[in-house]
């Protein structure tokens, strides 16, 4: 995606010199607070678990953004691992934000702001569509596609140093004896190194891990859904580890050929044996089906919802 970035104001200007960059991005409100990651001791090369799920390798704080920028270029900024995560360019410069917009995103994605030293970020995946572009420095993207997650040993949900789900294994020095399985995922790793101008598309839910190759260095992603649906589907899967997971092998069998016949559609379209208006929820949902099931739903789950509340108290 050269073609698209490489004449943008913000590129041209980062492959001037960090220095001329810093000042540029200060122009842009640069009183502003941003969210900082700092290393500790230590920590390695990546933003991880120290240790164990239990503790991070790093802290969290505010820094306004001018001060952050300033920090990037200024002697021992290499120390430990500084980051700028997610921050909306808008929120920095209207002007910014609309040199930094991505013509073929859905109307009203916003750029997100992503600046630090030498960092990396932990194996993780997106519920997104992600198209990435790097503005200053290079960055390192490996990645494995969703039919890889039994061999990256995904974490719990609660201990994501994110929010997203990532991965346990360390990419640069996996440890083979506890996570063997790593093995068979590096046979279908994909990495690409990009530099200012260049932009990689994240497709939903390929695991991905992000490595900054200089002293400094800014990528603006931006994220959406297609199609959009009210729901989550991981909600939808964390709901089926409570009702489903655990019940005896028979039962369980019985609802995966379940699953497999109405939500994956395995045997091709279900009910199509029955007129379309009769289909009822196991077919094709319009906007008032949908309604309706959610409706069902939320009546099913408020009752367990209450005796969860009733019996915490």
């Amino acid at each position: 995606m050269r073609a698209v970035g490489a004449q943008l104001e913000p590129v041209l200007i980062a492959r001037q010199s960090h220095e001329a960059f810093i000042e540029y991005l200060k122009t842009k409100n640069g009183q502003t607070d941003v969210n900082v990651l700092a290393a500790r001791a230590n920590a390695g090369p990546t933003f991880f678990f120290d240790q164990s799920v239990d503790r991070l390798n790093f802290d969290r704080g505010k820094m306004a953004f001018a001060s952050f920028a300033d920090h990037m270029i200024a002697p021992g900024s290499d120390e430990r691992m500084l980051y700028v995560e997610a921050k909306d360019v808008a929120d920095l410069s209207s002007s910014l934000a609309g040199a930094l917009h991505l013509p073929f995103a859905p109307e009203g994605t916003p750029a997100l702001l992503w600046m630090g030293n030498k960092t990396g970020t932990h194996t993780h995946f997106d519920v997104m569509q992600n198209v990435a572009c790097v503005v200053s420095g290079r960055r390192q993207f490996t990645l494995f596609p969703p039919s890889q997650t039994p061999n990256l040993y995904m974490c719990p949900f609660e201990a994501s140093p994110s929010g997203a789900p990532v991965s346990m294994v360390r990419l640069e020095d996996p440890d083979f004896d506890r996570h063997p399985a790593f093995r068979e995922a590096l046979k279908h790793v994909l990495v690409a190194e990009l530099e200012p101008g260049d932009a990689i598309f994240i497709t939903y839910m390929w695991w991905h891990h992000v490595k900054a190759l200089d002293d400094f260095n800014m990528l603006v992603n931006y994220w959406w859904n297609e199609p959009e649906i009210v729901g989550a589907p991981i909600d939808a899967m964390l709901h089926a580890i409570l009702v489903i997971r655990d019940l005896p092998p028979p039962m369980r069998d019985a609802w995966r050929t379940m699953f497999e016949t109405f939500v994956f559609k395995a045997h091709g379209e279900p009910m199509d044996y029955i007129e379309p208006e009769s289909r009822g929820g196991l077919g094709p949902l319009d906007d008032q089906g949908r309604s309706q099931m959610w409706q069902a739903l939320g009546s099913a789950l408020h009752p367990i919802m209450q005796r969860m509340f009733n019996q915490r108290r």
